[in-house]
């Protein structure tokens, strides 16, 4: 099992939401360097999901502190609502990999 962060944030027009992502996709890696898994995934117009998987519980409690004080503090205007869920992926499927 993995330690997961899901979060469902609904930003406040598309446009925020773009510059949302243009961040993530640049800062990431570099901001959560022990995650295993960085997904958004888009549901709306001005939705995503995020998700992320630790190696363990310290970890992604690390990660969700640093992620909380970002989008309450730089990024909250562009925020219309989140919420976060905790949990254990218990099943990840890659038909590709390699042994």
């Amino acid at each position: 099992m993995k330690p997961t962060n899901v979060v469902s944030m609904d930003f406040n027009s598309a446009e925020a939401m773009e510059e949302f992502i243009a961040m993530y996709e640049r800062d990431a890696p570099a901001l959560y360097p022990e995650a295993e898994l960085l997904v958004l995934v888009k549901t709306e117009e001005a939705s995503l999901i995020a998700i992320a998987a630790y190696p363990t519980e310290e970890d992604r409690l690390a990660a969700s502190q640093t992620a909380q004080e970002r989008i309450s503090g730089h990024f909250a205007p562009l925020f219309k609502e989140s919420f976060r869920l905790l949990g254990d992926m218990v099943v990840q499927h890659r038909p590709n990999a390699k042994s």
